[in-house]
């Protein structure tokens, strides 16, 4: 009897560390931008994808006049869990690569340098506020829409009436915020 529960519990421990059958080996940063969800780039039909570039890489999209839709972050910010499914979905059905500008790491340090945030605020300072001292800041999530090296429409954090602090986005604030998105994928097509 000992044998046959020591030989189950170890078929079920093996089962579990199977992988995902739908996961695709890639990777770990490919998986960075999407940590709340259950698969890692699982395959599906489309070619949409959200790819990790760096900070000298999204700035190159303004100094260099590229054209995508680059999306500031970190896997921690609450209100990129909340934000980062919807766009994800919104890129998907409308057939559209998100650039993912990882801004802090694992310990929330930021990822990039004041002489970097000198060289973008230019491009991207109607999209970012002013902090509680005043001082014109970053906030994420920022999704942005940038045509031949020119931001042509963006959108910051996620609906006016939603605190990921205190709560999760209601459905009907998902709705509202799946609009947003789907407004700009319209733009960057």
């Amino acid at each position: 009897m000992k044998k046959l529960l020591l030989i189950l519990l170890s078929l079920t421990l093996c089962a579990c560390q199977a992988p995902a059958k739908n996961t695709v080996s890639t990777s770990k940063k490919a998986c960075d931008v999407t940590g709340e969800e259950e698969t890692c780039n699982a395959k599906d039909d489309t070619k949409t994808k959200f790819s990790e570039i760096s900070f000298d890489e999204a700035i190159q999209y303004f100094t260099q006049e590229k054209s995508g839709v680059l999306y500031f972050g970190y896997s921690s910010c609450p209100w990129c869990k909340e934000a980062k499914p919807v766009l994800k979905k919104v890129a998907k059905e409308n057939e559209i690569d998100i650039q993912y500008v990882k801004v802090r790491d694992e310990e929330k340090n930021r990822l990039y340098t004041d002489d970097q945030k000198a060289q973008i605020e230019p491009y991207i300072q109607d999209y970012m506020s002013n902090n509680d001292e005043g001082v014109l800041t970053l906030f994420v999530p920022l999704v942005l829409v940038v045509e031949d090296g020119k931001v042509i429409d963006g959108h910051e954090g996620t609906l006016d009436s939603h605190d990921a602090t205190e709560r999760k986005m209601t459905d009907d604030e998902k709705e509202e915020l799946t609009k947003i998105y789907t407004k700009l994928m319209s733009e960057a097509n």
